[in-house]
């Protein structure tokens, strides 16, 4: 399930592997990274909402490095996938589960974290959406760690 995500396989497609060897949606890789970090990548809405139906848990599971599956749809802008599929996504997680907004990085709140990414022209306003979208949901983070020391 790990390859067919990484490489853009349609939802039906990603089912079909999910349905012939159950579990597998549990399964880590290397990195510590379920299918559903791989899927927030921005490869689309779809097969997130699958994966995340099969597994909640996973919404709350760092990799071995530390991000969580939001962070990787932040990751996924900077690859030049769908900008658009990033804000749903950003959004559906935000909504699936209260302690996704808490999620840190190295002790970086979400809200800092997303700040200090690098974007270009192609994904700056859906960078910027985002941004919006973590700072809505948790407005105390502007005053969390080292975003407040850094501004």
């Amino acid at each position: 399930i790990h390859v067919a995500i990484k490489r853009g396989k349609s939802p039906d497609f990603c089912h079909a592997l999910v349905d012939s060897c159950p579990g597998s949606e549990r399964i880590a890789d290397a990195d510590g990274c379920l299918p559903l970090h791989l899927a927030s990548l921005s490869i689309g809405l779809a097969t997130l909402e699958y994966l995340y139906k099969l597994y909640p848990d996973a919404i709350n599971h760092a990799t071995t490095q530390g991000y969580y599956p939001i962070h990787y749809v932040i990751f996924g802008l900077r690859d030049g996938s769908n900008p658009t599929a990033a804000v749903d996504i950003v959004r559906y997680l935000l909504d699936c589960d209260p302690n996704v907004k808490l999620q840190k990085h190295q002790g970086e709140s979400l809200l800092d974290w997303a700040c200090k990414r690098e974007y270009n022209a192609s994904n700056i306003g859906s960078a910027l959406e985002i941004i919006k979208l973590i700072y809505d949901a948790h407005p105390e983070a502007i005053e969390d760690n080292t975003f407040a020391q850094n501004t």
